[in-house]
């Protein structure tokens, strides 16, 4: 089992891009957060941005990964009206008393990432051993790859010093 697991909700892809990205630079296993319900189309959007607004979690499928099993949870969500996304606001709270340490990312159209990133650690009642947040257009056009490797650096400098300390 790899030490780190990276758990994600995305809607439009690009949250989905940068878990996969950060997962390969990790060597982390990957969950995607399911929606039982579709947010496809106007209604969908209309709905995640109601909800996001609102703060109310969203019905979600069982996971697949015990978070408890890993040193690192990394938790990525795209912010909906300055908001965590529900799915993301639902998977924390029914996973958060599995998490040791974790690590936060957001993606964002416009602005929220550093609001997102507090509500994220207040709600996993923890401190985020990294975190980052990355505009869409940054990460729609592959700029955001030094930013990934620095987190990805700072997530490994943390677990080899937990390991050596183990050691």
């Amino acid at each position: 089992m790899k030490p780190v697991l990276i758990v994600y909700y995305s809607r439009s892809g690009v949250t989905a891009k940068v878990a996969a990205a950060l997962a390969q630079a990790c060597g982390a296993d990957l969950e995607r957060i399911q929606d039982v319900r579709p947010r496809t189309g106007v209604t969908g959007y209309l709905r995640s941005a109601w909800q996001a607004l609102r703060r109310q979690p969203a019905d979600i499928a069982a996971p697949e990964h015990r978070p408890a099993d890993y040193l690192f949870v990394i938790l990525g969500t795209p912010v909906w009206a300055g908001r965590m996304s529900a799915p993301m606001r639902s998977y924390i709270r029914q996973q958060r008393e599995h998490f040791r340490r974790i690590g936060l990312f957001c993606t964002m159209g416009g602005s929220g990432g550093a609001d997102v990133l507090t509500a994220m650690a207040e709600l996993c009642n923890k401190l985020p051993v990294a975190s980052m947040s990355l505009r869409q257009r940054d990460v729609l056009s592959d700029a955001y790859m030094p930013t990934l490797a620095g987190f990805a650096d700072e997530l490994a400098v943390v677990r080899d010093s937990e390991a050596a300390a183990k050691a």
